[in-house]
């Protein structure tokens, strides 16, 4: 079971993380985005609850960001919490959450 809460609109899929995005949430958000990217070419993360992240799950937010721009699909990261920003600050990426996130 994931916690990953998963909803389809008009050919766009957001899914909602959950408030701990530690290393056991990586392949459950890899699945999900995949799954995610299979089913449109639309996909927006909604961030806002995170409190907790590892670096395994910013790498697969990364990676989907990197393939959603080479397959020309759309990608968001949605109202970024604190503890993802601050993630990403500390891994060097803050550069890349401005890119790809919206308020």
């Amino acid at each position: 079971m994931t916690l990953i809460k998963w909803s389809e609109e008009a050919g766009r899929v957001r899914l909602t993380l959950p408030s701990d995005l530690d290393l056991p949430m990586a392949q459950p958000l890899l699945d999900s985005l995949r799954a995610a990217f299979a089913a449109a070419n639309d996909v927006t993360v909604q961030a806002d609850a995170v409190e907790r992240v590892s670096a395994a799950t910013v790498q697969t937010l990364v990676v989907a960001a990197r393939d959603s721009a080479a397959r020309g699909a759309v990608f968001a990261i949605a109202t970024p919490s604190d503890s993802l920003s601050e993630a990403c600050e500390d891994l060097g990426l803050q550069d890349w959450l401005k890119q790809w996130s919206r308020a």
